[in-house]
């Protein structure tokens, strides 16, 4: 009997000590521990923005801006942004079962004026299609001509062979006629050196030959969306806005996947002044840059303050800045003496601001046009002091009243057409700004004051971290290597290019006279002499191998 009750007694407490086992739970089914991946949501293709202007012309302006230009060109395939607009504005493109050809395009588009031929142009970040059409017949200008060459491009292989070889031309002409442009796309590549935006539009010599006709479709395919969009029209008629919405909604309607992702680097960083000079055989002048990356653009805060800080020092084919007035008006060195706080597409031709080039990242240039070859190391120096002066001194309220005027005045010339206050617009669009350039440019320049003007460009601005790039001639090589690595002070005009006379005195020494009113002068160029360049290195390349 006690053998009876023991056990159960015994199992009792070994019960109320141990751990509960949990309790039994069937494996999970193999479908379970490994899901199927799930498929990504469906690709549905986004809206383009729209900005329009209501006016009343009778011609229709309307832009189409694609939000990816040569900073979005895959590695190795230099200027294929540019090769893909070409070809789909002057290659051909189906429409009602046909081929319209670049010659039939011409022919259609004729009777509507010389602005309805589609015309387009590539930058850094953005591609841009120009049309212009009579208001009455929009309708079937969007449906004949528009809505096809965005829609249906034939990128027929010889055709594009055909432009491949026209920007082979004209890659050779930047480099042996069109030093400016050299010059310009030179100091645009140094400074933006580490980013997309450091290689030209068109391409290298290099790249453009190995552009296929399936590179220009895949980059049509990846990034010709409507979501990568802008459109400008120059009317609020909703009929003419919807149809042009519709065309561009239709293009690229099939894509399955999102657009490809391209990162925007910040430009390389560098410590103290380089230069790069560039050597053309047959220069007839040099071409002075300065440059160096800052972080306004149009969204910044500061931008109106810098805005107005440049309008002081170096208007742009203007006679009113620092720069013009005290290196070509008092001393005549040359022809121009611009600055610029952002990038500038289209000079020396443009006299004011071309839209339809944003960019999120800028860069403050100075640009010296052009210069014997004898002066232009001096010209360096001038351009540097000048800046450094600026920024140390800052401006007076008086010279600041003066810039603000002066900037008033360009604003007249800024919207003075239809297509420019559209492409403005699309600007706007693409910085996706609360008011826009125009509409708040005499609002942005009149809250401009001393203080935060000079607050801005100490901000900014500085003259200790610069790129340089001269071109000159073989001839004249060596003495601007010299001159620039030995630091030492470098003149610019003689006394007798400036006309001074001689006298002898008394005792038979012969000396300058120098009219009072000149003494402020040659006593800057004595300072602008003496300013040390300070350059760490200096890059030679021959013209033959840019862009190459």
């Amino acid at each position: 009997m006690k053998r009876l009750t023991f056990v159960p007694m015994l199992f009792a407490l070994a019960c109320a000590t141990a751990t509960p086992t949990p309790p039994f739970v069937p494996p999970a089914p193999a479908a379970e521990l490994n899901p199927p991946v799930q498929p990504p949501p469906a690709y549905t293709p986004g809206e383009p923005r729209v900005a329009t202007l209501d006016s009343r012309a009778p011609l229709v302006n309307i832009r189409v801006m694609i939000t990816h230009g040569s900073t979005s060109d895959p590695g190795a395939k230099e200027g294929l942004a540019n090769l893909v607009s070409d070809a789909i504005a002057d290659g051909g493109f189906r429409s009602g079962g046909n081929i319209v050809t670049k010659e039939r395009l011409a022919e259609t588009t004729m009777p509507w004026g010389s602005g309805a031929r589609p015309t387009v142009f590539t930058s850094a970040r953005t591609t841009t299609f120009l049309f212009t059409a009579p208001r009455e017949v929009i309708g079937q200008y969007v449906t004949d001509v528009l809505r096809p060459m965005l829609t249906e491009p034939v990128f027929a292989a010889e055709e594009i062979e055909r432009l491949k070889n026209e920007t082979q031309s004209q890659i050779s002409s930047i480099r042996s006629e069109d030093l400016e442009g050299l010059g310009l796309a030179a100091i645009d590549q140094y400074v933006m050196q580490g980013t997309g935006y450091a290689h030209h539009v068109l391409g290298r010599e290099t790249t453009v030959p190995t552009l296929t006709r399936d590179d220009v479709v895949r980059f049509y395919r990846d990034f010709y969306r409507p979501e990568n969009a802008i459109i400008g029209i120059s009317t609020t008629d909703e009929a003419i806005v919807n149809q042009v919405r519709d065309a561009v909604r239709a293009i690229n309607r099939d894509a399955t996947a999102a657009s490809p992702e391209v990162s925007m680097p910040k430009p390389a960083a560098f410590t103290g002044r380089h230069a790069l000079v560039i050597e053309e055989p047959n220069a007839p002048a040099a071409s002075v840059h300065l440059g160096f990356p800052i972080d306004v653009n149009r969204t910044h805060a500061d931008y109106w303050p810098l805005y107005v800080a440049n309008v002081w020092l170096g208007t742009h084919r203007d006679s009113f800045g620092q720069l013009y007035q005290k290196i070509r008006e008092e001393r005549g060195y040359n022809y121009g003496d611009y600055s610029y706080i952002e990038y500038w597409g289209g000079r020396p031709q443009s006299l004011f601001q071309v839209f339809n080039q944003p960019r999120e990242q800028q860069y403050f240039s100075m640009w010296v046009r052009p210069v014997k070859h004898e002066h232009a190391v001096h010209l360096m120096k001038a351009i540097t002091y000048e800046l450094e002066q600026m920024i140390r001194n800052g401006l007076t309220t008086a010279q600041v009243e003066e810039a603000k005027n002066k900037a008033r005045v360009l604003y007249l010339n800024l919207g003075e057409t239809v297509p420019r206050l559209v492409g403005a617009r699309v600007d706007d669009a693409f910085h996706r700004t609360q008011s826009g350039f125009l509409d708040s440019y005499l609002d942005g320049v009149n809250r401009v004051t001393a203080e935060q003007l000079n607050a801005a460009i100490r901000r900014h601005l500085s003259t200790a971290n610069i790129k340089y790039v001269v071109v000159t001639s073989t001839p004249h090589l060596q003495n601007t290597l010299t001159q620039i690595r030995a630091n030492l002070p470098v003149f610019g005009k003689t006394w007798q290019e400036y006309e001074f006379t001689q006298a002898k005195l008394a005792d038979g020494t012969t000396v300058w006279q120098i009219p009072e009113a000149k003494m402020p002068t040659v006593q800057l160029d004595a300072v602008w002499a003496a300013t040390p360049l300070d350059v760490r290195e200096v890059e030679v390349r021959n013209v033959k191998d840019m862009l190459k």
